[in-house]
């Protein structure tokens, strides 16, 4: 016969056992996305740091007037982008500000906010 304490044992084993795994799951799971979640904030950051090294850059080298527009519009994009976390808002911001307003002037920095302009590419008419 079978001792009493072991049949317990045995059945609290049975019952326990799947529920032990299905939180081992959950945890996991739970481990995953939030390391997902990490590595997709890093990685926007990482590219957010990228194109404002190259805005920077384009800027600041100023030989040609369409590398500097360039740059000055990439700052202003990434001032209202999604790729742009909180947290890196004022750097950007500290950078356009003295970086881009200073090289190419206030005027001409404001006139690049303007909404209303058209862009257009290889109008042969308007050279």
């Amino acid at each position: 016969m079978i001792p009493t304490w072991i049949s317990i044992v045995g059945v609290v084993m049975t019952v326990l056992s799947p529920l032990l795994a299905l939180g081992g799951v959950f945890l996991g799971s739970y481990l995953v996305r939030k390391s997902d979640r990490e590595l997709d904030t890093w990685r926007h950051r990482e590219e957010t740091m990228r194109m404002v090294r190259w805005a920077v850059e384009q800027i600041l080298d100023g030989e040609d007037d369409a590398g500097t527009d360039a740059g000055v519009v990439t700052l202003r994009s990434l001032m209202r982008s999604e790729l742009l976390q909180p947290e890196d808002y004022d750097l950007v911001a500290a950078l356009t500000a003295a970086v881009a307003i200073d090289r190419v002037g206030a005027a001409a920095y404001a006139e690049m906010a303007d909404t209303d302009i058209e862009v257009v590419e290889g109008d042969s008419d308007h050279g």
